[in-house]
């Protein structure tokens, strides 16, 4: 058989080239242009270097809860990300690009799990309708998919989820090991997607249940024990925080779902709608056990309903995350799409439209997203080299400070990364309060002799720096495009004597 022939057996590995191609052009301009964790993605750097030390992470990265309900700062669910990216960042002595390369490598495998359960579950369809929906993403997100920022691995590992998730509905009972983990990636990594993984979770096993009693089901003894041992190495350090904590972060994480906002009328249309939906679908023999691949239909609904069900529940602004299940959620319209395609006689003509559509929108739709990414990177690349040269002149402990809006949202992240990954004994103030994975490195358990490293980001008017600090000014990249936050054109790095 020739590679053409064997392309065109596998249309999902089709797919998944025309979908990875832009994702490595991404990561080659990344790494090419000295990309550094800064903001969200070092705290996300530091997390990774942790996983192999004494403090490795039980949870994901803090979350924004304490914006719904006050005093209440909740984790992401599980630290899963950072345990996939962490042997690739630590066989290369903490580099940066380890983190891209990995996050790479994490998304185009997740891609073609989604492809590939598709296939299994709705043939050439099911894959077309699969890549249709994720390749929307492209467009929107850009670069930022490449990085280690949980939003994004919680997207297409949900989608990942979703796709497995049908195969096992039309009898692949064999897709349970691959449905557990990414439904566990996905809702470690964001709590948007946490409580309609669990639903799915609940659906597929009875599902599962009721098609094997049917004989529908094709699932090995192997299968049960390896999706089983797979599921409690996912959930083993979620499972530790809520035995070795209080208050655990399970218990935030409900007392935050019991606190929303709340739109009493609309939850209940959502899950009228919903219910009427899938009850027609069962009366018709569409149901979600009914072992054919239109049961897409019914599963991509339960996840419509739960998703917006959770944002009418969100409150400080935090509805908007949903977008994340975005993609799943498409295939109830790719789905019948692709169906109608499939059936035309211009088919061929047709998906070159589409391959040329989404080309066009990778080179001419603006991705502010990526804009962003690149003005941060560009920023606290050239403070982090600078930080660098500074720490070189000073022995034991240093504690990192920041003043200013870019410096607290962006640079000292990213200088205490890069210090944290030089094997630096670094301490620092996180960006949030209450209990936090990192809280071993506050300054108030460090007793000993040190220096402080104070990031001062600034406008156009410096502070007046200590008596005897030594002082690093940095001219800060302009980006009209994407602007500094507050303005901000300069960072001192202000070293302060041993105290």
């Amino acid at each position: 058989m020739t590679l053409r022939d064997d392309l065109r057996s596998r249309p999902w590995l089709i797919a998944w080239i025309l979908l990875v191609l832009p994702l490595a052009w991404w990561t080659v301009q990344l790494v090419a242009g000295g990309w550094v964790p800064h903001g969200d993605t070092a705290v996300a750097a530091v997390r990774v270097h942790d996983v192999f030390g004494s403090h490795t992470p039980l949870l994901g990265m803090p979350s924004t809860s304490g914006l719904a309900v006050e005093g209440v700062h909740a984790h992401h669910p599980g630290p899963l990300q950072f345990q996939l990216l962490a042997p690739l960042y630590a066989l290369t002595g903490h580099a940066p690009w380890a983190l891209v390369v990995g996050s790479f490598v994490l998304i185009a495998t997740l891609l073609a799990l989604a492809l590939a359960a598709a296939n299994a579950a709705g043939g050439r369809r099911g894959a077309i309708a699969v890549a249709v929906a994720q390749a929307v993403a492209l467009p929107v997100v850009g670069a930022g998919l490449v990085t280690p920022w949980n939003p994004w691995v919680a997207m297409v590992a949900f989608t990942a989820a979703v796709a497995s998730g049908w195969a096992i509905l039309v009898g692949r009972g064999r897709w349970w090991p691959v449905f557990i983990v990414t439904l566990s990636l996905a809702a470690q990594s964001h709590l948007a997607v946490a409580p309609v993984a669990v639903v799915l979770g609940v659906v597929a096993l009875v599902a599962s249940v009721v098609l094997w009693r049917a004989g529908l089901l094709q699932m090995s003894r192997g299968t049960v024990i390896l999706t089983a041992v797979l599921g409690l190495v996912c959930w083993v350090a979620p499972l530790a925080d809520v035995a070795t904590r209080r208050p655990h972060n399970l218990e935030l994480l409900l007392r935050v779902a019991g606190a929303g906002d709340g739109a009493p009328v609309l939850s209940v249309v959502v899950l009228a709608g919903a219910g009427a939906l899938l009850w027609w679908l069962h009366r018709h023999g569409g149901g979600v056990a009914s072992g054919r691949p239109s049961v897409v239909v019914p599963w991509v609904a339960i996840v419509t309903a739960v998703l917006l069900l959770s944002a009418t529940r969100a409150g400080g602004g935090r509805a908007g995350y949903i977008a994340i299940g975005l993609p799943a959620v498409l295939i109830l319209l790719t789905w019948p799409v692709v169906g109608w395609w499939s059936r035309s006689r211009h088919a061929r003509a047709a998906a070159g439209v589409l391959v040329a559509v989404v080309a066009l929108g990778l080179l001419l739709v603006p991705r502010p997203f990526e804009r962003l990414i690149g003005a941060d990177a560009d920023r606290a690349a050239v403070v982090v080299e600078r930080a660098r040269q500074v720490a070189r002149g000073i022995d034991g402990p240093v504690v990192i400070r920041s003043t200013g809006s870019t410096a607290w949202a962006d640079i000292a992240p990213a200088v205490y990364a890069a210090l944290v990954a030089g094997g630096r004994e670094v301490y620092f103030e996180p960006r949030v309060d209450g209990q936090r994975e990192d809280d071993f490195r506050h300054p108030r358990h460090l007793d000993a002799p040190h220096r402080t490293l104070l990031v001062d980001s600034y406008a156009d008017r410096p502070q007046p720096a200590p008596e005897g600090a030594v002082v690093e000014r940095v001219e800060l990249p302009e980006r009209p495009e994407a602007p500094a936050p507050g303005g901000d054109r300069y960072v001192d790095l202000v070293l302060t004597p041993a105290g």
